[in-house]
């Protein structure tokens, strides 16, 4: 019997998650930064790379600032975003790891023991979370321990082990300040003479426990695997939904695809996760002045998910909007999704050659609207000319009548006269429609005309008297 492999969980954690969540929804950026309030003054909490090398440090005033670097931009911290960008993150890692925990304010937690083999080891696996969260717009550092609690704190140090003696081993000589304590604590530490995980450690656990309080000597014992960390598991939400501020409002189309882009690629994770295929999408784009919000659908001929082919009718969507004023925020959600079923490729070329229809009924249906675009389908009905109906473009309906029927129907019936075609295959009688009003009845025979064309063509004795041709086969 196979052994089970052992727990062995990765950190993830974005220190400029705050800078990240204000930010990350603008495609070009100059000196960007985030303040926050303390101690009643506005103080700079993080800058970014640009606004750093210009003289820009996280506790400045944010008049000081302003004074150093006249062109900064800098916004509020929101701490909604910074929860919602958490868990875009963990959407990222639950692609990975069925066991996914939020470790605000932060850092997200998987374990990676039972997926190593995905990517070919621990290494690869690693690698394609980073590249991920990358392409995302986050730096993060990663973290690896055989137990939660010091995944995490190996996570803020970037810095990865994978067994419990190597863990212990490198606590022992790891600075007091590296600990995820209260500044409060790690002052009390050091004025002590401490200075390391390890000299912590000789003294006896009754003493630390009266001399710096219990949860010390808990905290010490979840980071070196003593005493299970309490976890909660997290789980993706059954339908998506997601809205995102943009730090700056804007009527820019090119800004506007850049959040769409992030939107859409969250999607994309959440429908690989849930295992479903998108059909419609709704975008909501919500007014600065707090006007009416506009919204449009994009409804797909085929269930699936291509980034830039939504991007794409996105675009055309977009293209044909008037913007009473700038865009503060948008919002996405999924519509309508069904059973992921991967279209079938072509033998030989490995392409699918079904994909050029839908893809055009797509783009016709974002250029000319939702109501621009029909087909047709059967209705229940014996009367020719009200057996069919109009149906949204793609949609496909068995059709239960087996007798034949001419290719061409007429708009309207046209008169003819009985002894210039002859007869060949009927009569059909059709009697029908006393329950609208629009009663009939017929009989319908194929003929042929003169020029030996195939005819459909009934004698009808109600509501009027006469020989019609209401079709042509081909």
């Amino acid at each position: 019997m196979s052994q089970r492999p052992a727990a062995l969980w990765a950190g993830l954690c974005c220190p400029d998650l705050p800078l990240a969540a204000v930010w990350a929804m603008l495609p070009e950026q100059g000196p960007v930064a985030v303040h926050d309030n303390h101690q009643g003054q506005a103080r700079i909490l993080q800058a970014s790379e640009l606004a750093r090398r210009h003289g820009v440090k996280p506790g400045q005033r944010l008049a000081q600032a302003l004074a150093v670097l006249p062109q900064l931009q800098t916004r509020p911290r929101r701490r909604s975003a910074e929860t919602d960008t958490l868990r875009q993150i963990a959407l990222t890692a639950y692609q990975h790891s069925h066991q996914v925990v939020l470790a605000p304010p932060d850092t997200v937690l998987l374990e990676v023991g039972g997926s190593r083999r995905l990517h070919g080891g621990l290494g690869p696996l690693l690698h394609v979370l980073r590249d991920a969260l990358a392409d995302q717009g986050f730096a993060a550092r990663i973290g690896l321990a055989p137990v939660p609690a010091a995944a995490r704190l190996l996570a803020r140090l970037d810095h990865r082990l994978s067994s419990r003696q190597a863990l212990c081993d490198y606590l022992a000589g790891l600075s007091i300040s590296a600990l995820e304590l209260a500044a409060e604590q790690i002052q009390a530490l050091s004025g002590c003479g401490l200075r390391r995980i390890g000299e912590l450690l000789t003294i006896p656990a009754a003493e630390r426990a009266r001399r710096f309080g219990r949860a010390l000597n808990d905290y010490l014992d979840e980071i070196h695997g003593r005493r299970d960390t309490p976890l909660v598991a997290w789980q993706p939400p059954e339908r998506f939904e997601l809205r995102l501020e943009l730090p700056v409002a804007t009527a820019d189309s090119s800004a506007l695809l850049f959040v769409a882009r992030r939107a859409l690629d969250q999607l994309g994770q959440w429908l690989t996760i849930r295992d479903q295929a998108l059909t419609r999408l709704r975008l909501r784009l919500e007014r600065e002045d707090n006007g009416a919000p506009i919204g449009f659908d994009i409804a797909l001929a085929r269930p699936g998910f291509d980034l830039d082919r939504l991007l794409e009718l996105a675009t055309l969507k977009l293209e044909s909007l008037v913007l009473p004023a700038p865009v503060a925020a948008l919002a996405v959600r999924a519509d309508s999704t069904t059973e992921h079923r991967p279209p079938q490729a072509d033998l030989f070329s490995g392409h699918n050659q079904g994909d050029a229809w839908p893809a055009l009924l797509d783009r016709l249906s974002a250029r000319l609207g939702a109501d621009g675009l029909a087909g047709l389908a059967p209705a229940a009905d014996h009367r020719p000319e009200k057996a069919w109906r109009w149906v949204a473009p793609g949609t496909t309906e068995p059709c239960h009548e087996r007798r034949p029927r001419p290719a061409w129907l007429l708009d309207h019936p046209r008169p003819c006269r009985r002894e210039e075609v002859r007869l060949e295959e009927g009569p059909e009688r059709i009697e029908a429609g006393w329950w609208d009003g629009q009663d009939c009845r017929r009989d319908y025979w194929i003929a042929r005309d003169r020029s030996g064309r195939r005819l459909w063509i009934f004698h009808e004795y109600k509501p009027r008297e006469g020989w019609f041709i209401h079709g042509m086969f081909g």
